[in-house]
């Protein structure tokens, strides 16, 4: 290989890593939770476009640093799609939560997944999306978590992705509906940490929470992460996914711009 090939390919090889396509599942289950519920994930992943595609998925696992994730490869063909039921236990042979990370190898990957609690007489499950990684929330803005409840019919979970080799620290506002601040939940995610916070309302208030919403930032220059709540019934199990929206004032839009073009015509 001649040294101009050979710098061709080390340039190739290094955008196309830094180019790789990722995606986040920022919550995924093989373990057992509150009120005698049981959760399962089954990821879905098809090639995109008219190409064949190999990707990996990571478990990111939760209250732990993910420098070096659990890791496994896939490929699948143009048109085709993979279902990978009981992910988190069937792939990787492990119990209890995280998030997924897919990372497409080869040609890019769409992805979803249902998180469900299962039981004898059927499951009640929640689609969780992925995620685009440029997609995460950013340091110097707040997010809202909306329609959340606190009662003996619901709770609320909320959770977090940190998307970063460096730790994160977040902040965690809590509201009624009518904007009455209940309290704040500190959280601090370590590299590439999931974290679950269970019925986070309970933390700042022994009252019933019919309709509230929480408000979530970063302190940290340069953090990104993902948010969601997964606000879940007490009595029969189901649960809704609530992922976090961009809060604060819209941006005013550019002023139109109008350009006048005058047309003259001569005459012979």
């Amino acid at each position: 290989m001649t040294r101009a090939l050979r710098a061709w390919w080390l340039v190739a090889l290094v955008a196309s890593v830094a180019g790789a396509q990722e995606l986040y599942v920022p919550a995924a289950a093989h373990n057992s939770g509150a009120g005698g519920t049981v959760w399962r994930t089954d990821l879905e992943v098809k090639a995109r476009g008219d190409a064949p595609a190999s990707f990996t998925v990571e478990l990111l696992e939760e209250r732990t640093a993910n420098s070096d994730p659990l890791s496994a490869t896939f490929s699948v063909e143009a048109g085709e799609s993979l279902r990978l039921a009981d992910v988190v236990d069937a792939v990787f042979g492990f119990t209890g939560s995280g998030a997924l990370r897919l990372t497409a190898v080869q040609g890019a990957i769409l992805a979803t997944s249902r998180t469900f609690n299962t039981n004898p007489d059927g499951t009640y499950g929640q689609y969780i999306p992925a995620y685009e990684a440029e997609k995460a929330a950013e340091h110097g803005n707040d997010y809202v978590l909306m329609q959340l409840s606190s009662s003996e019919s619901y709770r609320t979970n909320v959770g977090f992705v940190n998307t970063t080799d460096a730790s994160l620290a977040l902040e965690v506002d809590l509201y009624t509906a009518s904007a009455a601040l209940l309290g704040s939940v500190p959280v601090t995610l370590r590299p590439y940490e999931m974290r679950q916070v269970p019925a986070v309302f309970t933390l700042v208030t022994s009252e019933a929470v019919e309709d509230g919403y929480a408000l979530v930032r970063t302190s940290t220059e340069g953090g990104r992460f993902f948010a969601y709540a997964s606000v879940v019934d007490n009595l029969s199990g189901d649960a809704i996914f609530i992922p976090a929206q961009l809060d604060g004032p819209i941006e005013a839009p550019l002023a139109p711009r109008f350009v006048v073009f005058e047309a003259f015509m001569r005459y012979g």
